[in-house]
């Protein structure tokens, strides 16, 4: 039944109505199935189609074409508006909307979402001129409006100066060769301020043109570019997008202006001979805010994926504890001057970056960032800490052993970890004791904001040491699916009179002992395990 209805709201897959009592009989039963409190027409390049589309809230519920005289068709929206007295209108320039588009309400919401910069509210009593122009098929010559002092000076402001195409930046305000200060700017349109233009829409031209959302801050090449070289290849919604993007990159680095700034290190160790690049710098910039902090300098890489560690799996295990050991050492020395506060960029296998964790400790402030592995960027999805979000299992019940074992499940709980914990605990007759992401946290970003890292690293650290004073625990056997942050905070739980750490990791089907930590003269060391 579901999909009949949705069938039937999605009147736009099906062919245009084509009268009056068609689209009544429509919009009849249609009101006994969906509400809604916008109307919104939708076009693609030249005019070729023109869809209607009905949404609550912002939400697209239903859709329909109508092939009717302008009259009608006017006459038509106007019933559906009611006592909306404006109508959205947007142009998908550059693109050609085909059948497919039309098969879902959500492929046709996606095109609506990237039409959203060429979109102007138009009255009821402007609607019957505007497909009368549709069926008229003539573009208007001449340009819209000039740009008013007001326009220049907004898209001035909001482009810092600088050019905005993406990957430019040039500083416009004077000349590199001469070094002649002035305005080098140009201004461009992402809606051509003619309809004969190269992203000419039909009356978008007109009413958009000194709408400083349209508009562009651009050197001469660029400029050039997309308005003579290569018309073309960029569409309106492209250079919208290109604006929006330049707009949140440079108020990105902006925002560092205000924070403290501290070093930062990338450790980058291999994963199965996989390797990763440093996080680049909006990416360091984006992630330090969550933290309130910015750069010092430049990012200092310790590490990045050392062909050693590459082309030599079978000794990697072996040189880990070395390799960690050196990161840490530099880590920590190079802080000194900082009281000790950085950022850490580290990637690699899960255990390896539990122990250089570990070897940081907790006494100093060094804060893991986040990479999520689908998207190979480094960010947090919170703007600020959440609530609890995880939840333990197997705490409460607890008696004295000689060994235990922590299920740690953040971004996933797979079989291989169940299973191989499981397998242990018979063995060792040992407990277990699950800590797990809930379901809406599971993931690579399970935990959303360094805040809440800290706080996860402070519940290990008094589940340790409550293991080993109030239990008699002396081996902790760690079982960990997490993201390369949750490792490190996992890692920096560890502290002088723990019990002792094995650190399992993926192998296979399976999760087998890598690494041990152990604390001597009160310094915690990584060891290669060794049954």
């Amino acid at each position: 039944m579901a999909n009949k209805v949705d069938q039937f709201c999605n009147q736009a897959a099906s062919s245009p109505i084509d009268s009056l009592d068609n689209f009544n009989q429509y919009h009849k039963n249609l009101k006994k199935l969906v509400s809604w409190n916008d109307v919104g027409i939708l076009t693609d390049n030249d005019d070729k189609n023109t869809i209607i589309l009905l949404s609550l809230n912002e939400e697209v519920v239903a859709t329909l074409r109508l092939c009717l005289v302008p009259r009608d068709t006017a006459n038509c929206l106007a019933n559906l508006s009611e006592s909306k007295s404006v109508i959205t209108y947007r142009n998908i320039q550059g693109y050609q909307i085909t059948s497919y588009d039309l098969l879902t309400l959500d492929s046709i919401s996606g095109i609506w979402i990237k039409a959203g910069q060429q979109s102007v509210n138009l009255s009821i009593d402007e609607l019957e001129n505007l497909f009368v122009r549709f069926e008229d098929d003539r573009k208007l010559k001449g340009r819209g409006k000039d740009f008013t002092a007001d326009t220049k000076n907004t898209v001035w402001r909001e482009s810092y100066g600088r050019c905005m195409f993406t990957g430019c930046g040039e500083k416009l305000d004077h000349d590199t060769i001469s070094g002649t200060t002035g305005n080098y700017a140009y201004l461009a349109h992402n809606v051509a301020s003619s309809e004969q233009g190269a992203r000419g829409v039909t009356e978008l031209s007109n009413k958009l043109s000194n709408n400083p959302d349209n508009v562009l801050l651009l050197c001469d090449k660029h400029h050039r570019l997309i308005d003579k070289v290569a018309a073309s290849d960029y569409t309106a919604p492209m250079l919208s997008a290109m604006k929006k993007e330049f707009s949140i990159v440079a108020n990105s680095l902006l925002d560092g202006l205000k924070y403290q700034p501290i070093p930062v290190y990338a450790v980058l160790w291999p994963v199965n001979s996989q390797t990763v690049s440093p996080p680049s710098y909006l990416q360091v910039a984006s992630s330090l805010s969550r933290i309130k902090r910015r750069m010092h300098e430049q990012i200092n890489i310790l590490s990045n994926n050392e062909d050693l560690l590459i082309d030599s799996p079978d000794i990697f295990w072996q040189l880990m504890p070395s390799v960690i050991q050196s990161a840490a050492d530099k880590i920590i020395q190079q802080t000194k001057g900082c009281g000790f506060n950085a950022a850490l960029f580290g990637f690699g296998p899960t255990s390896s970056l539990i122990g250089l964790g570990a070897k940081l400790g907790n006494k100093n402030d060094v804060t893991p960032m986040l990479r999520f592995r689908e998207s190979g960027n480094w960010s947090w999805p919170s703007e600020v800490a959440v609530g609890a979000f995880y939840e333990i299992e197997g705490l409460n019940d607890l008696t004295e052993n000689a060994d235990i074992i922590i299920n740690i499940a953040l971004t996933a709980e797979p079989e291989s970890l169940i299973g191989a914990s499981k397998a242990l605990s018979g063995n060792k007759n040992a407990q277990i004791i699950t800590i797990r992401a809930k379901e809406k946290y599971m993931g690579n970003g399970a935990i959303p904001h360094p805040e809440n890292g800290k706080a996860l690293t402070a519940e290990l650290q008094s589940i340790f040491h409550k293991l080993k004073s109030d239990y008699s625990i002396q081996t902790i056997h760690l079982f960990t699916c997490a993201s390369n942050a949750a490792a490190v905070f996992i890692g920096q739980a560890y502290d002088t009179h723990h019990p002792e750490v094995i650190i399992y990791d993926f192998d296979s089907s399976t999760m087998v002992p890598r690494l041990q930590l152990k604390n001597e003269n009160h310094k915690c060391q990584v060891s290669v395990f060794q049954q």
